[in-house]
């Protein structure tokens, strides 16, 4: 499969080619608007190990000489609330004799995500398979069955020949939530709405640049920065008293997203915003998360 990537952060991209960088530390873009009435907004994004989305096809590979994985294709929801994913994968042998098949997954990758341990991994229809680690996220697929004379596709399927394809579908009931991409899956932009002697809300939302969807069909978290410090001093400019800050949707338990500080009254001059499962996106999808500053 090929590898796309459309890299676009305004600003944080530019300086990405001018300085040659495929895997840096977090980069910065900052985003500021010259007019009274608007703030002036700080977005910092986070990165992975690469500036590039996990194509599909590193994720799960052959994991010996006598198996030839023919495909893979993944069922990955169109939510990232629904936190399973499915994959089938084809293989076959690679001669006449049958010998034991083998596929290796990196669970560190999209879309597992970095889970450890075989908790949650089954095979879904027919098609039976074995799951076993040989370290915390090194998940290893290989047939069912003895591996006798009596070879059947669906429950003896362990040896195989260049002539015996199957089909097995994989799946992960709960993966850990997408870690933050690098700025190269996303943009960030922030505007305000509402701006009021009582209420100044600024909207941040992360749109993804990811456009080849089969060869990247995973979801992947991100990161941003909002600073209220103007939307502070817009409601102290009106002669009013400065509450604290309200989230949309909230930051609760992490479901939705985190922050960093925690304490929302009184708001802090700045947050940082990290993703969790229901506002990871994938491909060219948005998300959206609003502050608004209250006072009275």
């Amino acid at each position: 499969m090929k590898r796309v990537l459309l890299a676009s952060i305004a600003l944080a991209a530019v300086a990405l080619l001018l300085a040659g960088a495929t895997a840096a530390a977090p980069q910065k873009t900052v985003a500021a608007w010259t007019d009274p009435a608007v703030f002036v907004a700080e977005a910092t994004t986070g990165t992975w190990a690469s500036t590039a989305p996990t194509p599909s096809s590193i994720v799960i590979v052959p994991g010996n000489t006598a198996t030839v994985l023919d495909s893979t294709v993944w069922d990955i929801p169109a939510s990232p609330t629904s936190a399973g994913f499915c994959v089938d994968v084809t293989v076959r042998g690679t001669d006449a004799t049958p010998r034991a098949w083998q596929l290796n997954a990196d669970m560190t990758l999209p879309p597992f995500n970095g889970q450890t341990g075989t908790g949650g991994i089954y095979y879904s229809g027919s098609t039976q398979a074995s799951f076993s680690t040989t370290a915390p996220s090194a998940l290893v697929i290989s047939g069912s069955g003895s591996g006798g004379s009596n070879w059947n596709a669906s429950y003896n399927n362990r040896l195989l020949t260049e002539t015996q394809q199957i089909t097995i579908t994989i799946c992960v009931s709960n993966p850990p939530i997408a870690a933050p991409g690098s700025t190269s899956y996303y943009s960030v932009s922030q505007t305000r709405t509402t701006w009021t002697d009582t209420q100044a809300c600024i909207v941040t939302t992360a749109t993804g640049t990811v456009t080849d969807l089969q060869a990247n069909p995973f979801f992947f978290g991100w990161q941003a920065t909002v600073n209220l410090t103007a939307a502070k001093n817009r409601i102290l400019s009106a002669g009013k008293t400065v509450n604290y800050v309200g989230w949309s949707p909230s930051p609760g338990s992490g479901y939705q997203f985190t922050t960093v500080p925690t304490v929302y009254n009184p708001p802090a001059d700045s947050y940082a915003i990290t993703t969790g499962r229901a506002t990871a996106i994938k491909g060219t999808q948005s998300s959206t998360i609003t502050a608004c500053v209250h006072g009275y």
